[in-house]
């Protein structure tokens, strides 16, 4: 009976932690591309998730990222191609800067996107 309460405490604690560390970021909500395409992120296992939420390549993944800012690393994608890069995603109070990567060493910023929410 004790493992059973135990179980249920540290269950409520991460849903606690995890909800606590996704509303300290300033980057979880939705933002808009410069092709109008809308991009929900939202806390996930790798830190921080980008999805596309609008537009032909609605659900299509965009970024896995983590750090604690301003700068978040990790994985970037490009929908269209279906292409994976290393990069980041920069938060600059409402924009946030897409970067791509070559070769892990050659980095630039490649979309420019605005809070919506």
């Amino acid at each position: 009976m004790m493992t059973g309460t135990r179980s249920a405490i540290a269950a409520a604690a991460l849903v606690a932690a995890s909800s606590l560390s996704a509303a300290a970021s300033p980057m979880v909500g939705t933002w808009r591309g410069p092709d109008g395409a809308e991009i929900k992120i939202a806390q996930c296992p790798a830190g921080l998730c980008a999805t596309v939420a609008s537009g032909p390549y609605r659900g299509a993944p965009v970024a896995e990222v983590s750090g604690s800012g301003p700068k978040y690393s990790g994985r970037v994608h490009d929908p269209r191609s279906g292409e994976s890069y290393t990069g980041a995603l920069v938060h600059q109070g409402n924009q946030i800067a897409l970067e791509g990567c070559l070769m892990e060493v050659f980095c630039k910023t490649v979309q420019q996107w605005s809070r919506i929410d």
